[in-house]
């Protein structure tokens, strides 16, 4: 019999999803708080914690950020009440595999995310996806299962705008990174009060900086959930490639073919780069979106093309950009917002 371990400091809610888990053969094991189920830990390890955000003596956040240290490999699903999008950004980030709105409504999505999350740690015990591949349900080869989707995840942020806002601003990475001599910044220039740029990078395992930007404005009602698959996609193509070269086309490819296999996805502006630190190069493939590499006084314009979901890997890679030194990619044609990415070596 497998063992959930559900942590609230509410005793009807935990006394309520309790019954309703063992009906359905779990053993359960409940704390009132993440102290509680720290010291729980200490005796039993579960096959999975659901816990809430907002509790008092330690909260979730602090248990989340403790499990995903101690217990890398033990699952998570939030169920919070909370409005607060930079606190599910956060704990987004240390690998929680789901988050639920209270109440809780509909108990079978409940337990579809229950079941599809237990799956996911029983076969891929050893793999670490990002949040929106869940959402998705993307598979090892890039492919979106529509009739396994998470609907209700992308219908609650269409009805609620400002969330869906909230929570992409919030999920921006870090502004400031850096490995070996060379580092990235970026800075978006934008209104809080708009759907926003959404930017997002990895360091591969050569070195190599990759990196996109999506234009979630301009994806219509679908915008969100297209900055979320395209999310998901990227960290997924990079994490099962992260041993070969990984080719911006082929990166498009795999988005696009997620877009397409799903209605919760449109075509949106996205613009795609990796900089190679050891060439001191830098490769760009516009997908809807103008921009300019700057580096030493010259200025290399590149075009917007064909946007990302309408056959983008038509358009021209402007490959190998000098960046000995560094440089500036600048986004262009924008309105009032503005994008830059800088690259620096700083022992140059």
């Amino acid at each position: 019999m497998q063992t959930i371990m559900l942590v609230d400091d509410d005793p009807i809610f935990r006394s309520m999803i309790s019954s309703y888990l063992q009906k359905l053969d779990f053993d359960v094991m409940e704390a009132g708080d993440g102290l509680e189920a720290l010291q729980l830990l200490r005796d039993h390890v579960p096959d999975l914690i659901i816990c809430d955000l907002n509790m008092p003596i330690m909260s979730g956040i602090e248990l989340v950020e403790e499990v995903s240290w101690q217990f890398p490999m033990l699952p998570m699903i939030v169920v919070s009440a909370t409005e607060d999008m930079s606190d599910v950004a956060r704990v987004l980030r240390f690998g929680i595999k789901d988050f639920l709105t209270k109440p809780i409504t509909k108990l079978d999505h409940f337990t579809d995310a229950i079941k599809t999350t237990l799956d996911e740690s029983q076969n891929n015990p050893s793999v670490v996806r990002d949040f929106s591949s869940q959402w998705f349900r993307v598979d090892s080869s890039g492919v979106v299962a529509e009739e396994t989707e998470l609907y209700w995840h992308l219908n609650h942020l269409k009805d609620n705008t400002v969330t869906a806002r909230d929570l992409l601003h919030a999920l921006q990475p870090e502004r400031d990174t850096q490995q070996g001599d060379w580092k990235c910044s970026y800075l978006i220039l934008q209104s809080s009060e708009n759907m926003p740029l959404v930017f997002d990078y990895s360091w591969l395992m050569d070195g190599r900086f990759a990196f996109y930007l999506v234009d979630s404005s301009a994806g219509g009602d679908n915008g969100v959930g297209t900055a979320l698959l395209v999310r998901a996609l990227f960290n997924d193509f990079l994490r099962t490639r992260k041993r070969c070269h990984s080719d911006l086309k082929d990166l498009a490819e795999a988005i696009e073919k997620g877009i397409g296999c799903t209605q919760c996805a449109d075509p949106i502006p996205a613009i795609f780069g990796i900089a190679d630190m050891v060439e001191g190069t830098i490769s760009i493939l516009p997908a809807g979106i103008k921009s300019n590499w700057m580096q030493q006084g010259k200025n290399q314009a590149i075009e917007m093309g064909i946007k990302l979901g309408e056959g983008c890997t038509k358009n021209f890679v402007t490959s190998d950009l000098p960046m000995k030194k560094g440089g500036e990619l600048v986004l262009s044609e924008l309105g009032v917002r503005s994008f830059k990415l800088s690259i620096k070596n700083t022992n140059s």
